[in-house]
């Protein structure tokens, strides 16, 4: 259901990374054939102390994090991907070029799990040498597959298909998990019937949880201060959360962005007493979980008070797509502000009875909670100053619910946001 409150280590030389048994260079080990269960990376105390360091002189931002970005980035440069940035394939993020997925964080380092027989291995090295800072390359492993992409590839479109007995009926997130190499399907105990439930137990290559999903919305205690990312916005129908402000490309008008969800086109929304303007587009609804507010004023400032940030407000300062094991923060009605949460994939999928949103943000914290019901819109972010907030992308759900309180948090990316919408985040 839409809950809704109503009102490598990379040797780059001519050497092949997947030769077997290959004797490492000084200080960079050998590719190793992996398990079929990846552990994560295990950084020594000195590579933690370099992971958190500067990445260098003219980039303040942790090793770690850069390290983190620039792997996403080369992964992605790897195939075509749409104004959107979603992969023309309809796969994984890198699966269609041999790339399994990212495994680790950026506290950890990282490992590759690659199918050796399929990656184009001087076009990822490429890649790589482009995205991923000299540093931190030491902190990059790569570990080969025990299943092929095509495989995986097979079991990721057979979920999608939706093929199985009531499955327009059944509320599930789907990801592939670069540990296992499975399909992970977490799927909504109230809405999966006995027979839905036989049908996906039938999917090869899936692994099933049970959970409880929803994608929610905000009730209202909107904060001082108008016209901001992060406020509490309701309509006749809906409570929500404000994403962050835009412009859009078209005609430089400024508005902000919201959960699809929350409201069709023409909905007209407030913030405590004050207006907060009017849903004018949102299309391909569930594909796309977002859509576009004006109609009002609108400044670059997202609210960010609660217990996960020292800073009640954040100018913002741009916005890009997080890279697999960015630590990011969300501001949410009823979350505030709630950091520490570890970006996991972002090919997911969450599907229910209106449809799937694809390409999506996945992200934990540890078990804790990442998300609660009401926070929907609300903007992702991370903290590249005490004062500034560059945007990741807007929440939409959550899984692993329990009275509304999820551990798992489903985000739209800043790339869809912007490609889809026609805008970009208004920097301050």
């Amino acid at each position: 259901m839409r809950l809704s409150a109503t009102v490598q280590l990379l040797t780059l030389g001519s050497v092949s990374l997947f030769a077997v048994g290959l004797t490492a260079s000084a200080g960079a080990p050998a590719t190793t054939v992996a398990a079929c269960s990846h552990a994560q990376p295990s950084a020594s105390s000195t590579e933690a102390k370099r992971l958190a360091q500067p990445t260098s002189a003219k980039d303040p931002r942790p090793l770690g994090e850069t390290l983190g970005d620039g792997i996403t980035t080369a992964v992605d440069s790897l195939e075509p991907l749409d104004a959107t940035g979603r992969p023309k394939s309809g796969l994984p993020y890198g699966l269609s070029q041999g790339v399994i997925g990212v495994v680790g964080n950026a506290t950890s380092g990282y490992k590759v799990v690659v199918d050796s027989a399929k990656l184009d291995e001087k076009k990822y090295q490429a890649a790589v040498a482009r995205s991923v800072p000299a540093a931190g390359k030491q902190l990059v492993r790569i570990e080969r597959s025990c299943h092929s992409a095509q495989s995986i590839a097979d079991a990721w479109n057979a979920v999608g298909a939706r093929s199985w007995a009531d499955a327009g009926k059944t509320t599930f997130a789907a990801d592939l998990d670069p540990v296992s190499e499975n399909i992970v399907v977490e799927y909504d105990q109230a809405s999966t019937s006995p027979a839905a439930l036989e049908g996906l137990r039938g999917l090869s290559g899936v692994q099933l949880t049970a959970s409880s999903l929803a994608r929610t919305s905000r009730l209202s205690d909107t904060p001082k201060g108008g016209h901001w990312g992060g406020a509490r916005i309701t309509s006749p129908l809906k409570n929500c959360s404000a994403g962050f402000t835009v412009v859009r490309r078209s005609n430089k008008q400024r508005g902000s962005v919201t959960a699809g969800h929350c409201g069709a086109p023409g909905t007209v929304w407030r913030s405590g007493a004050n207006y907060y303007g009017t849903t004018t587009v949102r299309t391909n609804y569930p594909d796309y979980d977002q859509s576009l507010l004006t109609g009002s004023s609108y400044g670059a400032k997202i609210w960010t008070d609660g217990p996960g940030d020292a800073a009640n407000t954040r100018t913002v300062k741009g916005g890009a797509d997080p890279g697999v094991g960015t630590v990011v923060c969300q501001s949410g009605s009823f979350s505030t502000s709630l950091c520490g949460i570890t970006v996991r994939s972002k090919s997911a999928k969450y599907c229910d009875s209106e449809g799937c949103t694809t390409y999506v943000i996945r992200a934990t914290r540890g078990g804790l909670v990442a998300i609660i019901g009401g926070d929907s819109g609300g903007p992702i972010y991370t903290r590249p100053s005490s004062t500034t907030a560059t945007i990741r992308g807007i929440t939409f759900a959550g899984a692993g619910c329990a009275s509304s309180r999820c551990t798992t948090l489903y985000a739209e990316r800043y790339a869809s946001i912007t490609g889809h919408l026609g805008v970009y985040a208004l920097t301050g």
